[in-house]
């Protein structure tokens, strides 16, 4: 046996027992590495972004004051982040999916109404709080009909075979009265109102302006 070919095969040892393909990738597959402890990640999202919006409300309410853009940066930079990664399980990656959603909601709101109150559509009462200077405003949607509404997207999605656990019922109520509240704001504060339907096999959510 030649020495380069007695090299390589040393070479070749030494890379099986270091756990390392020829490609020089781990073992285990190539690309993005999988989640480990998505649910501890989960709950860290989840628990930030609540309190995210605490802080808004705060904000909103005069209790605050500044805009928390520390905080926002570094919730949506983890959400970005996370997006690119593989999670393993479909609650958890749905659970993931549901939480980014909630927060870019979230987020059109927040600027939409900052930006009507940089732009004088909305003013701050004498007590902090943001009030829409001429419009009084109402409620967007039934409360009765996004429980409805939540319910029943609960159910096209086990009907899709897809994760349903009455425990996200009270997320995807808030998820859908904050989307109601920002379509309501954009279409001149008309109710809404929410259509769930299953097309190709997927579970859908259309808004409608009354």
């Amino acid at each position: 046996m030649n020495a380069p070919f007695s090299s390589m095969l040393q070479l070749m040892r030494e890379n099986g027992r270091q756990g390392i393909s020829l490609q020089g990738f781990s073992r285990g597959g190539k690309g993005t590495p999988v989640v480990d402890e998505s649910k501890e990640m989960l709950d860290r999202l989840e628990a930030d972004l609540f309190a995210l919006k605490h802080e808004y409300d705060l904000f909103f309410n005069g209790k605050r004051r500044a805009e928390p853009m520390k905080e926002r940066k570094e919730l949506e930079t983890r959400l970005l982040v996370g997006s690119r990664r593989t999670i393993v399980g479909n609650a958890d990656q749905l659970r993931f999916n549901n939480l980014s959603g909630r927060y870019w909601t979230y987020a059109n709101l927040w600027t939409r109404t900052v930006r009507d109150l940089e732009e004088g559509r909305m003013h701050r009462d004498t007590g902090g709080s943001v009030r829409r200077t001429s419009v009084e405003r109402t409620e967007p949607v039934d409360r009765d009909h996004v429980d409805r509404a939540a319910e029943a997207l609960l159910e096209a999605r086990r009907s899709c075979g897809l994760a349903g656990d009455p425990a996200d019922i009270p997320s995807i109520r808030e998820t859908l009265y904050a989307r109601a509240l920002e379509i309501s704001a954009s279409g001149g504060g008309k109710k809404v109102e929410f259509v769930v339907s299953v097309e190709g096999g997927k579970p859908k959510v259309k808004a409608v302006l009354q």
